[in-house]
């Protein structure tokens, strides 16, 4: 909930954004309890809202693709969540507006990849939004 907190007090910050994104993504990595945690906090909302606000921020971009894989990983309701918040729009935009970051590309592959991890429904998204030919 303090890593949530901190991004909806600090939106315009990039900076803020970029560490609480790299944050959640620690937190998420291997820990199915603090994914859970981190999703019923509205942490999926608030990364997709980041990569909205600063599209133009390749360390925000870089490190919500991150927290979003993180999230995402193994998780079919959560892979849900990010699919309504909008979240693999954001990431497939990502990877279009930061085609000369090699970062930004890879995050953004493991993000998708993740998401559509035995999730039919978003293996389709994924296809609707772009993600097939940005990759």
């Amino acid at each position: 909930e303090a890593v949530v907190s901190a991004m909806r007090q600090h939106e315009a910050s990039a900076g803020v954004q970029e560490a609480v994104c790299a944050a959640m993504a620690n937190m998420a990595y291997k820990n199915n309890k603090n994914r859970i945690a981190v999703a019923k906090a509205g942490g999926i909302e608030a990364v997709v809202k980041a990569m909205r606000r600063h599209k133009n921020a390749v360390g925000v971009q870089e490190k919500a693709c991150g927290a979003l894989r993180n999230l995402a990983c193994n998780n079919n309701s959560i892979q849900t969540e990010i699919a309504e918040a909008g979240g693999i729009e954001a990431v497939v935009s990502a990877m279009r507006q930061h085609e000369a970051s090699a970062g930004v590309q890879e995050a953004v592959c493991a993000a998708m990849a993740n998401m559509a991890y035995k999730n039919n429904k978003n293996r389709i998204a994924v296809a609707k939004a772009g993600g097939i030919e940005a990759v």
